[in-house]
């Protein structure tokens, strides 16, 4: 069987990247399509078992990719455009001073919180001396003739 090459292994043009650049020289990404994922799927998925790493190792694919390219298959999205990841790294200004307002915020309510329960207490312990001095004053008259 014959396998044709529908991904181009090469170098980076010269005029997208500078010679003092890390990535010069560096294969580029490869790209496949979408009648090649499939055909790839198709004879790994036929071929007996005990032979699905030589499919892997002629075409130059890894497991997981085969993998990906099922789940992807299965799922209905095999050749759509992904979308983007969500940015981790560093924050616009916007949203540090957001992150900092939140954790200000948490920090003011946690406060908040811990003095309404000393407020608490400190009223049970009024409303408890409060009984005992009308107590005491109740005892007091009591005595009194």
């Amino acid at each position: 069987m014959t396998t044709e090459t529908v991904f181009e292994v090469g170098t980076v043009p010269a005029e997208q990247v500078s010679e003092e650049s890390p990535r010069a020289g560096r294969p580029a990404r490869r790209h496949f399509s979408i009648e090649y994922k499939r055909r790839v799927l198709a004879e790994y998925d036929s071929a007996p078992t005990g032979s699905k790493g030589l499919v892997l190792r002629r075409e130059g694919l890894y497991d997981a990719s085969v993998k990906r390219w099922r789940t992807q298959l299965e799922a209905g999205t095999l050749g759509r455009v992904n979308t983007p990841k969500p940015r981790r790294g560093k924050k616009t200004p916007e949203q540090a001073r957001i992150a900092e307002l939140e954790k200000a915020l948490a920090k003011a309510e946690a406060e908040s919180a811990k003095k309404d329960k000393a407020i608490a207490k400190r009223e049970e312990a009024l409303e408890v001396l409060g009984k005992g001095v009308a107590f005491l004053e109740a005892l007091s008259k009591k005595d009194q003739p």
